[in-house]
Formats: C-alpha cells, structure tokens, sequence
C-alpha cells in the first residue's frame, strides 16, 4: 500500500498510508491534517491512488504545491522517492515495501512486555547484553572498549582486554579493570597463529576472529578466583567471535547518505536529463552515465537512487582510479589476517542497494573479467570464502560510452555486456547556457550560507560573460566559481564584469593548458588579493572575509608573492 512520510515541517516524522485518497490540508476533515502549518491551505492538495499508482493535484492552494522543487499544475504521477512541498512540509512517497501489515486477527495469541521475555541472567543474558552493546559501537576503538568491558561483566573477570596484532607484538589495545595488562606469549602465539583458546587457573585467551579469516587479535580476561571453567571457555570463544565479527562491520559500514538529492537546470536539453533519469529510476536495469569530466555524473547516479525502490538501501562508491591493487581490495574484499581485520567486498555491501563505479574504463582488464562474472552471477565474494548471493542495483560512470570503449579495446568485453541498460549523456555546460544563470545564483547562495550572508548578485555585463564562456571544466568550474566569489565579496554585492577571472573577461576563447589546478590556484589568489584590499590591508579583518586563519592567510600571502598594502577603511 502507498505511504506517505513527512520529512519536515510541525508534524516530522508523521506516516500516512493512501488507500484510495488522502488530501492534506489545515481542515481537521482533511485525510491528513496539519493544523499548525500555517503556509498550507485549508485543503491545500489531494493524493490518490490510481491503478496501483500514487498520483497528485493541488487544490487551488494559495502558496502552491511542489514536486522535487518544481511547482506543478494539474495532475501528476508520482514515483518512490519523490518529495511533495506544501506549506512549510516535505512529503516522501516511500518506496514499496517486500512486507505490510494485514488486518487479520491471531487467534490463542499471549502478549508480554519485551523486558519480561528478554534474558536477565545467565549466559543468555550476558550474550544478548554483548550483542547490544556492539551493535551500536560506531567505531573500531569503541568495539575493543566495549567487547572488553562485556568480557569483564561476563565472565566475573577482573581485568579484562581486546588486542590487535600478531605474536610479535600487539598493537592495539582496550583495558577495563586495570591500567595495563600482560598477556602471556604462548597464549596469544596460540589464538593468532592457530585460533586455538588457551585456559589457566585464572587467565582465558581467545582469538579475535570473523567469518571466514584468521584471528587479527585476542580477547584476554583474568581472574583470582574461582578458576575458569570449560563454560566460561566457551562464553568467551563466543565473545571473541562477537568482537570480530563487530569489528569487521564497523570497518566496512558506509557512511551517511545525503538527505537531499536535487538536479537543477531548466533548459531543455537537460530537463530531457532529468526525465531519462526518473525513468531510469523506476527501472532495475544497469545504468551508464557518460559526458564530460565536471558534468554532473555523480550528482545523477545520487539522484537516480534516491528515487529508486532501492532508496532505502546503501549506495556503496568505488572510484575506480584507484591503484589497481587497492581497487581489487575495495571490489572483492580481503580475508583477515594478523593484525588484519578482514574487509567486506563493495559487492556485498551494495546488496540490497546500489553499486556506483566512477571511472570504470579504468578498471583492470584481469579485475574487470573477474567482476563481471561475479555481477552475472549475482554474487560476491564471501568472508568466509566462496561466493554469496547479492542483490543490487549497477550504475556507472565513464567519460564517453563504455561500448565506445569496448570497441577501442579499452573496457573488457564480458563487463560491457553486463552494463547493457540504460544510457544517459550529461550534457556539458555549453550546451546549456541557459542554465548558467540560475546554476550560478544556486551556487553563490550555497557559498553565502557558508558564510551565513546574503549571496552577490551579477550585473548584466557579468551574467553576458558567463553566457559566453566556454566552461571547459564544465558545472564543476562554475560551481567553484560561484562559491568563491560569495566568500569573497560583501553581502549583496554587485559582481561587475572585472570581478570574474581573466579568462572570462577575455571572452569565449581559453587557454588550453590552464588545467582546472592552475584556475583554482589563480582564483583563490584573486580572493585573497580582493579580501585584503577590501579590508584595507588588515590580515585579521581579511581572513575573517575569507573564513580562514591569520597563520593560513599569512602562508597564502608569502607562497603568492602578494605584497600587502595598509590604508584606513
């Protein structure tokens, strides 16, 4: 069933399921109402399900209604993922679910409160404590800590400690109980080298291990009394295999998603962008993104899952540029090994979700045959060794397409024909003039907010030079451009023509071997020039305008050769 999630606005975090309609409005009659909105009319738009899909109209609203930050007239589809703006609210179609609840009642079914059916003592209890506790360790550091301190409750210890290393020497550790703690060579030579747990009177050494890899470290308790017996051995191998198998996730867990994903252009060779990739989206074909270094290809696989039913799910980055050892790590993982925690494969971590390769014409012929036959399989490479079924979703990117590639004999044959799907060419910058304006307030405002003012704004010279240049860097170039001159110049100000970097002024034409580092490098000295002279000379007032510090400006200043002149403001 279609459900709607309210992503912002007084009443975050509200669900709502469409069953045949729902409007949203102020009015208490309406199907979702948000009385303390008040930028949402009394009936301000209506939802409705029509086979099978979730549709919408605004209802004559006096503030309007937006789809993915464009205002809509009449009616639209809408696909998972989208977000609906009304009022001060952002709406999320969420994506379908495998699982829904029905209405069908249990018979003979008993209810108890989870902390009645939950283990309080025994070794039960300790093991779900453990368990708990490493699940919500967010870093490495924190796993040993915890896994440490679990072990010292568990096992009645009074010192406790998770180490990582080899026989030679342990590199890392986490004590709980004591300032220190010395393990016994033959026992830690015993776990690392032959996962074998040694036991004495009042000491337990077990191996650090997960699934699949040799042990990469030790779980060491000691006690006076009384000796530890064969049940506290084994409650400490299971602990041992729980601080592995923690450490290793936390290693390879990815990091946050952004929250919002928006492509802006209103020129028509990219809104045929835009509307290829909300196709795409809907769909679970592999999909190729090609065009131009700085054209946006990252920002369009982003926008295509977070519009995906895989939404939800994890979109795992590979930049293929990599050194070719590196890349087959990240690709297919690796084992653990002494002192070695293992590391999931970018296969495994994307099941589920989305794999992103950026670059992939430049992924080695042996690697790309090996990842192809993995991606036709539908599998990974376990930790455990062999292979396990996965599920996800192939985008990637390249400079121009990968079957033009294929044909030059620069791409493997066998994975070109796994990304067989769609294609989408991004549109360099020159092809949309158009946008330039708009992308170029877009991202002066992002620069601005940085700086927490008001954004300049372009003259009509300016805005006519901006037109005209070429953008051989593409979005990417303006983008920094943009950002820069907001931090530069003073709230509100007007950027005249004599603002903009040489190459600009000088029209359409730009040097060739200027690389993106050399325009970078010429445009931060400009700023720094431009902020010193607006302030007068004064380095403190300069670097305050620049949001850097009097150490950092004074640097830039010697390695620019800037001469700085004082004079009263």
């Amino acid at each position: 069933m279609p459900a709607l999630l309210l992503l912002s606005g007084p009443s975050t975090g509200l669900r709502y399921e469409v069953q045949t309609e729902a409007t949203i409005g102020r009015s208490p009659s309406c199907e979702i109402p948000l009385p303390e909105d008040d930028q949402m009319s009394r009936r301000h738009a209506r939802f409705f399900v029509q086979e099978g899909q979730v549709r919408l109209s605004d209802l004559g609203s006096r503030n309007g209604t937006a789809v993915n930050g464009e205002r809509i007239s009449g009616e639209v589809l809408l696909h998972p993922g989208d977000r609906v703006q009304v009022g001060r609210t952002t709406v999320l179609v969420e994506p379908p679910g495998a699982a829904s609840l029905g209405d069908a009642v249990t018979e003979g079914a008993s209810h108890l409160p989870v902390e009645e059916v939950l283990p309080h003592v025994g070794t039960e209890a300790a093991l779900y404590s453990a368990g708990a506790a490493l699940l919500g360790a967010t870093s490495e550091a924190m796993v040993l800590r915890r896994i440490a301190e679990q072990s010292l409750h568990a096992l009645h210890a009074d010192t406790a400690a998770a180490l990582l290393g080899e026989a030679k020497g342990l590199l890392t550790a986490a004590v709980v109980g004591a300032p220190s703690v010395e393990v016994p060579r033959d026992m830690a030579r015993a776990a690392l080298e032959h996962s074998e747990q040694g036991r004495s009177a009042g000491s337990l050494c077990s191996p650090l291990v997960a699934s699949g890899g040799l042990p990469f470290g030790v779980l060491y308790v000691e006690r006076s009394e009384p000796d530890f017996t064969e049940a506290d051995g084994r409650l400490a191998a299971i602990l041992g295999r729980l601080g592995g198998e923690a450490y290793a996730a936390v290693r390879s867990r990815a990091g946050a998603q952004p929250a919002r994903v928006d492509m802006a252009g209103n020129s028509r060779s990219f809104r045929k962008v835009v509307e290829q990739a909300r196709r795409a989206a809907a769909s679970a074909a592999p999909v190729v993104l090609s065009g131009e270094p700085g054209t946006g290809k990252s920002l369009a696989a982003s926008y295509i899952h977070a519009r995906s039913p895989r939404a939800l799910g994890p979109l795992v980055r590979v930049d293929c540029r990599e050194p070719a050892a590196t890349l087959e790590e990240v690709l297919l993982g690796r084992s653990s090994g002494p002192g070695q925690p293992p590391v999931a494969s970018a296969l495994l971590r994307a099941d589920g979700g989305t794999l992103l390769l950026h670059h992939v014409e430049l992924i080695p012929r042996a690697l790309a045959e090996r990842l192809a036959r993995l991606i036709a399989r539908k599998t990974a490479p376990a930790p455990q060794g062999g292979e396990e079924p996965v599920d996800f979703r192939l985008i990637v990117t390249a400079n121009v397409p990968p079957h033009v590639l294929a044909v030059k004999g620069t791409v493997e044959a066998s994975l070109v024909r796994q990304l067989a799907g769609l294609e989408l060419a991004m549109p360099p910058l020159r092809e949309r003039r158009a946008d330039i304006p708009m992308l170029f307030e877009y991202f002066a405002a992002r620069g601005a907010r940085a700086a927490r003012k008001e954004p300049p704004v372009l003259s009509p010279e300016a805005r006519q030079l901006l037109m005209d240049y070429e953008w051989p860097h593409n979005v990417r170039e303006l983008a920094l451009l943009a950002e820069r001159l907001a931090l530069v110049h003073a709230a509100g100000a007007q950027l005249h023509a004599l603002a903009l970097p040489p190459e600009i002024q000088a029209g359409s034409v730009s040097p060739p071997q200027l690389t993106l580092q050399d325009r970078v490098t010429r445009l931060e000295r400009d700023a720094i020039a431009e902020a010193l002279r607006t302030a007068g000379g004064k380095k403190i007032v300069a670097a305050k305008l620049l949001g850097i510090s009097r150490p950092t400006l004074d640097k830039k200043i010697e390695d620019y050769g800037l001469t700085v002149s004082r004079r009263r403001v």
